[in-house]
Order: C-alpha cells, then sequence, then structure tokens
C-alpha cells in the first residue's frame, strides 16, 4: 500500500531529474537569460521555487525511506532480542543507524550537488557538491556562490538542509530510547523471574 502512495512521487522526481539531466545547459542558459538580462524575474523566481520543492521532495522521500527502515527493524523480534542481552549489541545497532542517517543526509547533498553540476552552475562535480554541502549544512563560507540570478536555489537548499537535519536528529534520539527501552525491558524480565 505504502508503495502505491510513492509511486507517483517517485515517476514525477525521476521525471524531473531525467529532463534536468537531458536539457542542463539549455534551461540554465534560458533562465539566465530571463533574469540577468532583464526579462522576465517572475519566471526566474517560479523555476527556482519549482526546483527547491523537487528537491525537498526528493530528499523527503530519501529520509522517509531511513525513518521506515530504521524504526521497522527496531520492531524484529531477533534485533530486539539481541539487542536485550548485551550492551555492545545497543552500541553497535546505535552506530550502524546514525551511519546511514549520515549516509542519507550524503545522498540528499549528492541530489542538490547533482542539480547544480546539471543545470551548469557551477563547474565540475566535485565543485557543485562541495557548494552543495557547505549549503545544505549551512556553514557557507562565502568562498563559492551561485550567480545572482540563481541564489534563490541556495537558500532553498539551506532550508532543506535545516530541516533535514533535525529531522536526522529527531530519529537518532528514537534509535538511543527504543535500545535503551530494550534494555530496561530486558532487567525487569530478568527481575520478574528472581525476585
Amino acid at each position: 500500500m505504502a508503495t502505491r502512495t510513492w509511486l507517483p512521487v517517485l515517476t514525477a522526481t525521476s521525471a524531473a531529474g531525467w529532463v534536468l539531466a537531458h536539457q542542463p545547459r539549455a534551461l540554465a542558459a534560458g533562465a539566465d537569460t530571463a533574469l540577468c538580462q532583464g526579462g522576465n524575474a517572475a519566471m526566474g523566481i517560479g523555476l527556482q521555487l519549482g526546483l527547491a520543492i523537487a528537491l525537498l521532495i526528493s530528499t523527503s522521500i530519501v529520509h522517509t525511506l531511513v525513518t521506515v527502515i530504521q524504526v521497522d527493524g527496531l520492531q524484529q523480534p531477533w534485533l530486539e532480542s539481541w539487542c536485550r542481552r548485551h550492551s555492545w549489541c545497543r552500541l553497535l545497532v546505535i552506530l550502524a543507524m546514525a551511519l546511514i542517517t549520515a549516509g542519507a543526509l550524503i545522498v540528499e547533498i549528492g541530489l542538490w550537488g547533482l542539480l547544480y553540476w546539471g543545470l551548469g552552475l557551477i563547474q565540475g562535480l566535485e565543485a557543485s557538491l562541495y557548494f552543495s554541502g557547505i549549503t545544505f549544512t549551512t556553514v557557507g563560507y562565502g568562498d563559492m556562490t551561485l550567480h545572482g540570478c540563481w541564489q534563490l536555489l541556495s537558500v532553498g537548499e539551506a532550508i532543506n538542509g535545516v530541516l533535514m537535519a533535525g529531522w536526522s536528529t529527531a530519529q537518532l534520539v528514537y534509535v538511543v530510547q527504543r535500545t535503551q527501552t530494550l534494555r530496561l525491558d530486558y532487567k525487569r524480565s530478568l527481575h520478574d523471574l528472581n525476585p
């Protein structure tokens, strides 16, 4: 049932990505002409807003999938049993979940970087990923910026990064709480068996 719900969103996001991948220079050039040479600024703002929303949806899908994996994984009986008995198992689970969350954030930074690179806004994939990373994490060194016509896109990424950072924190708090609950449940069950 959940797959059917996400299918239209994934299809639309994939289609948008395919279009961007196959028409990047023309799209960037057309918007630069419209914005930078006194054209229709509202069209450029709308384009940037649309791209930011598309990326927000894409990153939310990535984070939703990771959240579902974490929540469902921590509800598995075999994992619960394993985590209850040994503290090092709980530590491994917390570490694994933190790495999965970090991986999701890296994928999301990569999606934004691919957008910048695909549109030709930043030359080179490495530079695009670097700019995406410092924007997503809201570090903003200032050593790289988008052309004035495209600066609103980086604001969209910063908003996206703040949202995903909060979501990631909530995920990891849940993981720690769940593993500690398993430990306490196990101690209570031992106490009930040996009063």
